[in-house]
Formats: C-alpha cells, sequence, structure tokens
C-alpha cells in the first residue's frame, strides 16, 4: 500500500463475504476497480471460500479480516475510494464515516447495476 500512495495510484477499497460469487458481483468488482489503479478486497472472516476471489482479474489485493477490523483498517491505510456494493446498510455507516474523516469517497454500487464496458 505504502508504495502505491508514493506513486500517487489511487486505491479502492471494498469489504464483504461476497457469498456467493456470482457473475453479477463479479461485474461490480470489476467496476469498482475501474475506480482506481489498484483494489483491495476484505474478506470478512466466516467466508467460506474466498479462494475464487484471489483469481479475478479485478482484484490486486486480498486479505481476510474480522469484520471489526475494517475501521481500523481503513483509517490506518486511508485508501481514496471505500466501494458498498450492494445494498447500503447502516451497519455501513462506521467505515463511511471513517473514509470521510480522513477526506476518502464513500461509493455505493447497488446490486442490480448494469454495467456497460466502453465501446472500444
Amino acid at each position: 500500500m505504502q508504495s502505491l500512495k508514493q506513486a500517487n495510484k489511487q486505491v479502492v477499497l471494498v469489504a464483504g463475504a461476497f457469498e456467493p460469487l456470482t457473475e453479477p458481483l463479479v461485474a461490480l468488482l470489476r467496476r469498482a476497480r475501474s475506480l482506481g489503479d489498484a483494489l483491495i478486497v476484505v474478506i470478512y472472516e466466516g467466508a467460506s471460500r474466498w479462494e475464487p476471489l484471489a483469481t479475478l482479474d479485478a482484484v490486486d489485493y486480498l486479505t481476510v479480516l474480522p469484520e471489526d477490523a475494517l475501521v481500523p483498517l481503513l483509517q490506518q491505510l486511508q485508501p481514496p475510494y471505500y466501494v458498498l456494493l450492494g445494498d447500503y446498510r447502516e451497519r455501513d455507516l462506521p467505515a463511511v464515516e471513517s473514509v470521510i474523516a480522513y477526506g476518502g469517497f464513500a461509493v455505493v454500487l447497488p446490486k442490480g447495476l448494469e454495467v456497460i464496458a466502453p465501446a472500444e
């Protein structure tokens, strides 16, 4: 992460259980990745299968943490973008408040978002 900051790269962080890993969810992860130069995926402990996420081209870094470690991680890393995939819930508020407090952006990519690839 430090090397990304030094290179002035825009980092995007997403967190969740990511189960089941469906094509629409993969499309949302790719959309999240397109917001910056690198995507960090935080998988909450207890998720039964995280290995498929590690193989996705959109995922640059992956870590498994307890859910209550998210806010301290955000405060430490201070990624410019924190992306919520799917429905925004009140339980997400502490993470969103943390990101806003250090000057980052919280972005919600809702379920059912149609992801359209740019024309070539």
